[in-house]
């Protein structure tokens, strides 16, 4: 597919509308508002065009719906492999937070869309929120069917403005609070129930002897696939029934745990353990470690003295 934009680096972010007014999609017509609640709530109304492009992981709930999508087909990946097909007026779209995803857009939409940081979800829902929010709305990462209360709300915070006054606060966090409640139940009305039996013995030991082998390469599903003789969409549904997870947040656990072998090393530096275990960089390490275990690699070596 021809592209009209250059996928972005990995550049540094502090929210995601920060990113959509500095990185290749400054290039889309769109509006900005922060919404104020107990918290701030940034939306964005973009009308995008024909593109593929890379968002960066943020500490933010990313949800958002095509208001218009004429005739327009497109892929995203959440580290779990391509997956795609039309975009749809009312479609619900989630991106987790600490998630990257990328996306290859066919043609023109546009979309309203809500980031909420995850310190004002954790706020909103109390003692009820999971505690690892990346994996609760993981069955949502990507698209999925029309959702007519999801979309209706989005829309109304957009209109909404700036609340006048307690009562207009109050009315915007219970707008999110209902948003936020509707895409985690969603979420795990969708989550696969764990089987057992979907690997034999030998294709699971084949598939994780694979995976250790190569953590410090990228790690492709079609390979994985092919150990257990399945086809990648087939592999990824039984991985997902087996475990509970996807490959990807699998083999990322898989890298923590080969990691943390390595931070008992006193003397390796964080960047070289993060190259050794396949990170990115050192910045995608201490993320990923951190949902890992809640600790950045340099405090939990420091707990290890």
């Amino acid at each position: 597919m021809r592209t009209e934009n250059v996928q972005v680096g990995r550049e540094a972010y502090e929210n995601y509308a920060e990113f959509y007014r500095r990185s290749s999609y400054s290039a889309f017509p769109q509006q900005h508002r922060t919404i104020e609640g107990t918290g701030r709530y940034s939306m964005i109304l973009v009308e995008q065009g024909r593109h593929e492009l890379a968002d960066p992981a943020v500490e933010e709930v990313v949800i958002s719906t095509p208001l218009s999508a004429p005739a327009c087909s497109y892929d995203w990946n959440m580290g779990a492999g391509w997956a795609g097909g039309k975009s749809r007026t009312g479609d619900l779209i989630v991106v987790p937070p600490n998630v990257e995803s990328r996306w290859r857009v066919g043609g023109p939409r546009k979309l309203v869309i809500l980031a909420v940081p995850v310190d004002h979800v954790r706020s909103l829902l109390g003692p009820e929120c999971p505690d690892d929010l990346s994996s609760a709305l993981e069955p949502l990462s990507g698209s999925t069917a029309p959702n007519t209360v999801v979309s209706t709300l989005l829309q109304q915070l957009w209109t909404l403005g700036d609340p006048d006054g307690p009562l207009g606060r109050m009315l915007v966090d219970s707008m999110v609070l209902s948003l936020i409640c509707q895409v985690l139940i969603l979420a795990k009305a969708g989550t696969p129930h764990p089987a057992t039996g979907a690997f034999s013995s030998r294709d699971w030991r084949r598939v994780c002897d694979y995976i250790d082998a190569h953590l410090q390469e990228e790690i492709a599903l079609a390979d994985l696939a092919r150990l257990a003789g399945w086809s990648v969409r087939h592999f990824t549904r039984m991985f997902r029934q087996s475990t509970g997870q996807t490959p990807h947040n699998f083999i990322v656990h898989r890298r923590v745990d080969r990691a943390k072998d390595l931070l008992r090393k006193q003397k390796l530096q964080l960047a070289d353990v993060a190259l050794t275990c396949g990170f990115a960089d050192q910045s995608h390490f201490t993320t990923c470690f951190r949902k890992a275990t809640g600790l950045t690699p340099m405090r939990w070596r420091r707990e290890l003295v």
